[in-house]
């Protein structure tokens, strides 16, 4: 089957908005190409060589269907006026077999431990310690596989909660990582919501594979629209961009006592994070860096 890549040229700060303006507009496969990401604190060793494949800007790349070319184009055009100081935006498009690009991640997903959690491909196997609860998890390209720094820190938040019993959102929930992790971890149920339909198709078989389909509800679309509920604990890994735009509505999803877990901010938008939720009554616990990502925890 052919497909359409869609790759447009940005930086940084933006690069996680542009990459979810893809996303929403039916695009599948969802990569991007930072070569800042190499600038990893914590890896003992980077390929110089690895630096050249990588250009200036930031490039994020997705794909759809040929058939829905034109009216992902007319919607991502229409996202995309609305940035500024976001670079050139330049937008390409080629086209490509699925077959060349459809499986390749996979080699690169290995289980890898986050403190009493270990997060396996379900085409890995693993032998857990007695203190460790394993997480099968296919994420499908477009999917977080728990790797980035953003996903590290909330799965450090989490271990950190009373979660035994609680009731539980995660709000673009991608592959479910956040919230499949939240019930290995003790709580009784959990909403799983996003504007994509394929992270839902992604979730409903990561929570199938773990045997926690009972405890789950997997929501295709809009926070406001689609739930109605108030819960215990709240995660949110977007960026700064969308967790402004969605401060209102995780607030209406919270009660007194909810414990909530933002994160994918960057350092410089950090500030402007704080203000929005801190003044619509969330009381800041605690605070985590990595690189030049960060998490908040707070509480209503």
């Amino acid at each position: 089957m052919k497909y359409s890549k869609i790759t447009i040229k940005t930086n940084t700060a933006t690069s996680e908005l542009v990459a979810y303006f893809l996303q929403k507009n039916s695009v599948d496969g969802v990569c991007i190409y930072d070569k800042n990401d190499l600038n990893n604190p914590t890896w003992d060793y980077v390929d110089e060589n690895a630096f050249e494949n990588f250009e200036e800007e930031v490039v994020v790349s997705g794909f759809v269907s040929q058939e829905n070319l034109e009216d992902a184009l007319i919607l991502l055009q229409q996202d995309l006026s609305c940035l500024t100081d976001a670079g050139s935006l330049a937008l390409s498009v080629e086209t490509v077999d699925d077959a060349s690009w459809k499986d390749e991640w996979k080699k690169y997903f290995k289980p890898a431990s986050f403190g009493k959690i270990v997060v396996c491909p379900e085409w890995e196997s693993y032998q857990a310690k007695d203190d460790e609860k394993v997480l099968l998890l296919d994420s499908g390209i477009a999917f977080g596989t728990g790797r980035h720094e953003t996903t590290a820190l909330c799965m450090k938040f989490m271990q950190q909660v009373d979660l035994l019993g609680k009731s539980c959102c995660d709000v673009g929930c991608g592959s479910g990582i956040l919230g499949l992790t939240a019930l290995l971890l003790g709580a009784n149920d959990c909403t799983l919501v996003d504007v994509d339909e394929q992270a839902v198709s992604v979730c409903n078989h990561n929570a199938k594979i773990n045997n926690l389909e009972n405890k789950c509800n997997v929501v295709l679309g809009d926070l406001c629209d689609k739930v109605n509920s108030q819960f215990d604990v709240v995660s949110a890994n977007l960026t700064a961009d969308i967790l402004l735009i969605l401060a209102k509505q995780i607030h209406q999803i919270a009660k007194k006592g909810t414990t909530l877990i933002l994160s994918g901010i960057l350092e410089e938008r950090l500030q402007e994070v704080k203000v929005a939720f801190e003044g619509i009554g969330f009381g800041r616990v605690d605070f985590e860096q990595m690189g030049c990502w960060c998490a908040l925890r707070y509480q209503l």
